[in-house]
């Protein structure tokens, strides 16, 4: 038996087949299913880009830890955080940028964090620049000194999510 009839003629229906049983969506179902999914992604979507930026920030904070790590065998090398015994500044490109430019490191992705020293004969400091997706991030611009105390830079963190540099620090680097 076949699964189709033939509808009774009729104005604008003559031949035309209907299944038996066959049945769609209503426009209220599949208003309601809009309505779920755009709570859904209402909720998850900032989720996920907050996730997307710890992991961000946590590499960020690797690789001042690399870079600190750097820094201590450039001075057991050269006596001095600021130049290499040829007088080399250690901000030259061949010295310090050549490891450390960027998070992530060149080739692996796009630039979320710039990555610089300033340093003097006895001490020096490493800024995470937020660049990028990461510009807006509320943690501001990580950073790490001789001793290895982390920090943010001044001015560089959301007041309105952290109300003292030590909150964002400890928020910021904890991961």
């Amino acid at each position: 038996m076949s699964e189709s009839l033939l509808h009774p003629a009729g104005p604008g229906r003559a031949g035309r087949r209907v299944r038996r049983g066959q049945r769609g969506f209503t426009l209220v179902e599949l208003l309601i299913t809009l309505a779920v999914v755009a709570i859904l992604s209402a909720i998850a979507y900032p989720s996920y880009r907050d996730s997307v930026a710890k992991g961000a920030r946590a590499q960020a904070a690797g690789e001042l830890m690399q870079a600190h790590q750097w820094m201590e065998r450039f001075f057991t090398e050269n006596f001095r955080y600021d130049q290499n015994r040829a007088g080399t500044a250690v901000t030259a490109a061949s010295q310090f940028p050549a490891a450390f430019a960027t998070s992530p490191r060149t080739g692996e992705g796009a630039a979320r964090y710039n990555i610089a020293v300033v340093a003097n004969q006895q001490d020096y400091v490493i800024t995470a620049t937020r660049t990028g997706a990461m510009a807006n991030d509320p943690c501001g611009n990580l950073t790490i000194d001789q001793l290895g105390r982390k920090g943010v830079a001044a001015g560089s963190f959301t007041t309105s999510r952290y109300a003292t540099a030590a909150a964002a620090v400890a928020a910021c680097w904890r991961q």
